[in-house]
């Protein structure tokens, strides 16, 4: 690649960059008009298959994307366009938020933009790649659409990928805290607390040793004075935590709630069952070791054991020979 059309491709996309700054008001109210009579023309089609029933917005999607009372993203036009026509989407993504601890108000916004930031720095760096190479034979025309849609695809899958190992992380923090939050919800049940207070008790004793659970405890705790349903709550807790042992516990709290059993000796039996799987997966996990080192023994160990045993009696065979 010649300099000059290096210094061509740098000036262009300068001029570019400008270009988007100065017309960026501009084009948002244009987009805004042009969604507008998409939606407007979309009604009205509708109003006239079900034969002149007025057709409310909330009935029509549910109060996501551009309407009045529901806009996700508050004021981003491209984004609640993005979320009327992709729920599926928008609550994928807000579960993942959930399950990864970020309750902010605006973390599905900023979810989008670090979505879009990636994808903008993929396709720079994919046609900086391009220039970059000396033999390509492929035009800058058919690079430029397989670099949007490659950067697309990779950013969407990588940050849901960043976002899915921060859930997993903290289900599993969730999970080590399990047989303690079992343990101490058994004693302070049998010194007389109420189930709120008990969980807000326990809240507080975990904050140091477990803070992704005594942040999970703590809602938990909030949602039981604001919801009567403690149905609700506990399937609240289900969907942000999605762990095996919390919906056990949720379900023999609701159990107990509900029929009015002895919730002592049922955390007893749990506080066992979660003690006994823990040591099963210890076993699990020493039963696996002789297998995972078996790779790094033959590549890492046995080298060195062969060079340290084998190594003086090459030395003198050399010697031997030259001699």
């Amino acid at each position: 690649m010649m300099l000059s059309d290096e210094i061509i491709f740098w000036s262009t996309l300068g001029v570019a960059l400008a270009a988007f700054f100065s017309v960026k008001d501009y084009a948002e109210s244009l987009t805004v008009r042009i969604i507008s009579k998409i939606r407007l023309m979309g009604r009205t089609k509708k109003l006239s298959h079900t034969g002149g029933t007025v057709v409310s917005e909330k009935d029509e999607d549910g109060g996501i994307g551009l309407k009045s009372g529901g806009m996700v993203f508050g004021t981003n036009t491209i984004f609640n366009y993005i979320a009327e026509k992709n729920r599926g989407l928008i609550e994928e993504m807000q579960k993942l938020l959930q399950q990864a601890g970020m309750r902010q108000q605006n973390a599905l916004e900023e979810f989008m933009k670090s979505k879009f930031r990636t994808c903008i720095a993929l396709f720079f760096i994919l046609l900086l790649l391009w220039f970059g190479s000396d033999d390509t034979e492929i035009p800058l025309a058919a690079v430029i659409p397989g670099a949007i849609v490659l950067s697309v695809v990779i950013g969407h899958k990588l940050t849901n990928m960043n976002l899915q190992m921060a859930a997993k992380k903290r289900r599993t923090a969730v999970e080590n805290g399990v047989p303690d939050l079992v343990d101490l919800l058994v004693i302070c049940t049998e010194s007389g607390l109420d189930l709120n207070r008990s969980i807000r008790k326990i809240a507080k004793e975990l904050a140091t040793s477990n803070p992704v659970l005594s942040d999970e405890l703590s809602l938990t705790a909030i949602e039981l004075e604001m919801i009567p349903d403690h149905r609700q709550v506990f399937e609240n807790l289900d969907n942000r935590t999605e762990c095996m042992e919390i919906k056990a516990i949720s379900k023999t709290l609701s159990q107990s709630i509900e029929y009015g059993s002895s919730l002592a000796v049922s955390l007893r039996d749990l506080a066992v069952e979660s003690r006994q799987k823990r040591m099963l997966n210890a076993e699990a996990k020493a039963a696996q070791a002789p297998t995972l080192l078996t790779l790094p023994m033959m590549f890492c160990i046995m080298p060195c054991l062969f060079i340290v045993m084998l190594g003086p009696v090459i030395v003198q065979m050399i010697k031997s020979f030259n001699n």
